[in-house]
């Protein structure tokens, strides 16, 4: 499973709702003077050809309406831990290997025998995703990781691709695809391929290992094995980590008057609200919470305070949120976003509360 454009895609729709359908850009905003790379690119503006890793300036060029967002790493960060959640609850035994922060496989060997069909069960694990986290998805259905990690990439965006059983089945699938589809074939080793009139998967099925020999070396036996899609490697749990901290933001439509007080405490005491639902959901207490503001004119403070015990209270939370949020704020800027952050996590042993603390 694999979320797409996940970076702008959480721009587009979980902090930036009003962007979406627009040409969007995660990096700094070029329109603005400031210069840098492009982080990742919506969907909408890589029809420009804006691609990740492009100069901001270069993206502008090409795509003169694009929207420019800054990112919060933790925004991602939260969304990830969403999506895994979800894939848990439908692996065989919870085990799923992450792949990194927007890609993991699961073993459904044992689950989809409860469905009609392998498709039914991605359109299920797909849909909960896009319901629970806003996000959209791809899914590569295949007998091994390498096979559906290419299966993935051929269904995006929003897709759902299903590689049947069988050798027959996964190398007539592999065989036109370009040899670049394989994890590991880089630009270089890409063009070294070309060089040889090698272009596809079909191509290498052909030759044996002693043909690619004088081409790939040592690591022909591996390329053979890819194009043919023989992966024996077991797909085993990543496991769980502790996070080191739990976070949302939330970025108003419009810039909030800082008389505004009932939309900016309802906002922050929601947030407190999800999060401390969250810590619970983890079996997770925290000690210290940060309160985060941002203008209009993109001034940005923080605000921090610890407390005497790990606590997931919700009141708790929301009472020194808003305390710190009204010592800190300042009422001659109309406010652009608010966050919240947990954090020095502990595990959960018993139940604690800080009401004490608070006279």
């Amino acid at each position: 499973m694999d979320m797409d454009a996940f970076f702008a895609s959480v721009e587009q729709f979980r902090v930036h709702p009003e962007t979406q359908g627009l040409p969007v850009c995660v990096g700094p905003d070029p329109k603005r003077g400031f210069r840098g790379v492009v982080r990742s690119a919506s969907y909408e503006a890589r029809a420009y050809g804006v691609k990740s890793g492009m100069p901001v300036s270069a993206a502008s060029r090409l795509c003169p309406t694009a929207v420019f967002v800054s990112s919060d790493f933790s925004n991602y960060v939260n969304a990830s831990d969403e999506m895994i959640q979800i894939l848990r609850e439908y692996a065989d035994g919870g085990r799923v290997r992450k792949a990194s922060i927007d890609e993991a496989y699961i073993e459904v060997t044992e689950k989809v025998a409860k469905y009609s069909n392998p498709v039914q069960l991605a359109h299920e694990i797909r849909g909960n995703i896009k319901t629970r986290t806003n996000l959209p998805c791809s899914v590569g259905i295949a007998p091994n990781m390498a096979v559906a990690k290419v299966a993935t990439g051929r269904g995006k965006p929003n897709g759902i691709t299903l590689v049947s059983q069988g050798a027959d089945s996964v190398a007539r699938f592999l065989a036109p695809l370009s040899v670049r589809v394989v994890s590991g074939v880089g630009q270089k080793t890409g063009e070294r391929l070309h060089a040889f009139g090698i272009e596809t998967l079909g191509q290498v099925q052909r030759m044996s290992v002693a043909d690619l020999w004088p081409i790939m070396g040592r690591a022909s036996s591996w390329l053979h094995q890819m194009s043919l899609g023989i992966d024996e490697r077991p797909l085993l749990d990543s496991g769980h980590h502790m996070r080191g901290s739990i976070s949302h933001d939330s970025t108003f439509m419009e810039d909030v008057d800082p008389e505004a007080i009932d939309v900016l405490c309802g906002t922050l005491t929601d947030m407190c609200t999800r999060i401390a639902e969250k810590t619970r959901s983890k079996g997770l207490l925290f000690r210290v919470l940060t309160v985060k503001i941002r203008y209009r004119d993109f001034t940005t403070v923080q605000a921090s305070r610890s407390l005497p015990v790990g606590t997931d209270s919700s009141h708790d939370l929301c009472r020194g949120v808003l305390d710190l949020f009204n010592k800190r704020r300042r009422m001659d800027l109309p406010i652009r976003l608010l966050g919240v952050k947990v954090s020095d996590l502990s595990e959960k042993e018993d139940q604690t509360t800080l009401t004490q603390f608070f006279r």
